[in-house]
């Protein structure tokens, strides 16, 4: 048995060698297993994303010819507010304009109660002027 130990010595341990290394490269192949359904998963993280976003700028895309609409009849609507209001905003600048020519001026109410005339002085109390005994 010792020589066939000695003859099959060099064999084992190439055998143990191969078996170690297949051991370490079966390791590092479920590693990058991991990695390549993380990154599918990653993938498909990333899609429904898209997916979501899509969705979200069809709505608007919908929307934008509603809303369009709206601003258009709104302007003309403002249109037809200003044309009526119109005169009026005339005749409210001929009334201010009468106003200044008949002297009637608006003043803030501490300002009248400022420039309102005083009365006379109040009269002191009998005795007040009179000097001390």
């Amino acid at each position: 048995m010792g020589l066939l130990d000695m003859a099959f010595a060099p064999l084992r341990a190439a055998l143990s060698s191969v078996e170690h290394e297949a051991a370490g490269e079966v390791r590092d192949i479920e590693h990058v297993q991991h990695r390549v359904l993380d990154a599918a998963e990653a993938i498909r993280d990333a899609t429904e994303s898209i997916e979501s976003h899509v969705e979200v700028i069809e709505t608007l895309a919908t929307s934008i010819s509603p809303l369009t609409e709206s601003v258009n009849r709104l302007t003309t609507e403002l249109v037809e507010l200003n044309r009526t209001l119109a005169p009026v905003a005339g005749a409210e600048r001929e009334v201010s304009r009468l106003e200044h020519l008949f002297g009637r001026r608006r003043r803030p109410a501490g300002e009248a109660e400022a420039t309102a005339p005083a009365g006379p002085p109040p009269a002191a109390p009998p005795g007040a002027g009179d000097p001390p005994s």
